[in-house]
């Protein structure tokens, strides 16, 4: 039994939710698998009305009291129950655990969730979570090196530099691709954005890049998929950029819909950035966008060069330099055969990366 600690959860949305999703669902394949996850006004309806093949608890109330109930609720099951490994999303969810608990764990380590400064408020409290894993799991080469300012000189935990897994794409129906189709709100190129909107995505930028398009009289559109903080800012840099007509905000995309919208698109562009310590810490949504034969446009910040294989699965760029996006993205539209070689390419690499393939090796690091 695999027992998994996450306060990153469905019905919440993001790249640690969906990688603790797909982490429950390939592992409960072959073995039965209890998540205790943070509950939110939407996680009822969610668990009720999901199909998922796992167990799910859900813990609320005050985020002290909600930490130590789902400890102590850890502790008790482990003490009841024969568990062979204790997944955890994050340091965060590790922070409470009993040290009397006799069972491998493993946590996740994503990258933001580490200050880049070892000697910030937070680094005791890091550094004695991470003291009770046995393994953890970097999600990139870069957020390894911001993990191990936190490890003990000697002896602790092994270290695992891991780039995320991907599920299979949800089917889609003849009504989702109608859905799809109908997004894109005017003609040429498709460029599809399609995740949390934060600052640091890029997603700006990618807006800026599809008005110099239009300067040239390039005809491209864009459709921007998901929720976040930078939803009405973004917006506001649509419209001010007279692109009103050219860009949809199609909100929070899921299963056979979100399958259809990448089907629909002809290039995948978050050209994130650093900004203070945030940045991407791999964004496996350039993975799923492969899963569609779709070439990504990158920033170089943070994990990113770990999903992205700069000229051969997509092209990485300077986020913060709007010449190197539209020289990229000019490129690509010119040269269609080349981002066709890219699409195959992503496709190729992600298909290495689906969880059924990876999930049996995950589990044998404990």
């Amino acid at each position: 039994m695999i027992l998994m600690s996450a306060q990153a959860f469905p019905p919440r949305s993001g790249g640690i939710q969906t990688l603790m999703d797909g982490f429950a669902r390939a592992a409960a394949k072959k073995n039965e698998v209890v998540v205790y996850a943070d509950g939110d006004r939407r996680a009822a309806a969610y668990d009720q009305e999901a199909t998922a093949p796992y167990t799910v608890r859900r813990f609320s109330g005050l985020k002290q009291w909600r930490r130590r109930n789902k400890a102590s609720a850890i502790k008790r099951f482990c003490q009841e129950n024969t568990v062979s490994h204790i997944v955890c999303d994050s340091w965060k969810s590790a922070e409470l655990l009993s040290t009397d608990i006799d069972v491998p764990i493993l946590i996740y380590a994503h990258g933001n969730e580490f200050p880049k400064d070892p000697n910030s408020s937070k680094t005791a409290r890091i550094m004695r979570s991470l003291e009770k894993a046995d393994h953890i799991i970097s999600v990139s080469s870069q957020t390894a090196l911001r993990v191990q300012a936190y490890l003990p000189h000697s002896g602790g935990p092994k270290l695992h530099v891991r780039p995320n897994p991907v599920s299979e794409p949800d089917p889609a129906t003849d009504a989702d691709k109608a859905f799809a189709d109908a997004l894109w709100p005017a003609t040429g190129i498709r460029l599809l954005a399609l995740c949390r909107l934060i600052d640091w995505k890029g997603i700006d930028t990618a807006v800026t890049a599809l008005r110099q398009l239009h300067l040239k009289d390039v005809e491209a559109q864009m459709v921007i998929a998901g929720a976040g903080p930078d939803l009405e800012r973004l917006k506001e840099i649509v419209e001010s950029s007279g692109l009103s007509g050219h860009v949809e905000f199609a909100g929070r995309i899921e299963g056979g819909r979100k399958t259809a919208l990448f089907d629909s698109a002809d290039i995948y562009m978050q050209p994130g950035r650093q900004i203070g310590d945030q940045c991407e810490g791999f964004g496996i949504t350039y993975i799923e966008a492969g899963l569609h034969r779709l070439p990504s446009i990158s920033g170089k910040a943070g994990g990113a060069p770990d999903a992205v294989q700069d000229g051969e699965t997509g092209l990485v760029v300077d986020g913060e330099n709007l010449n190197e996006v539209v020289i990229a993205l000019q490129g690509l539209i010119d040269e269609p055969d080349r981002a066709s070689h890219m699409g195959n390419a992503a496709y190729a690499q992600a298909q290495t990366l689906l969880w059924d393939r990876q999930i049996g090796e995950v589990l044998a690091l404990t």
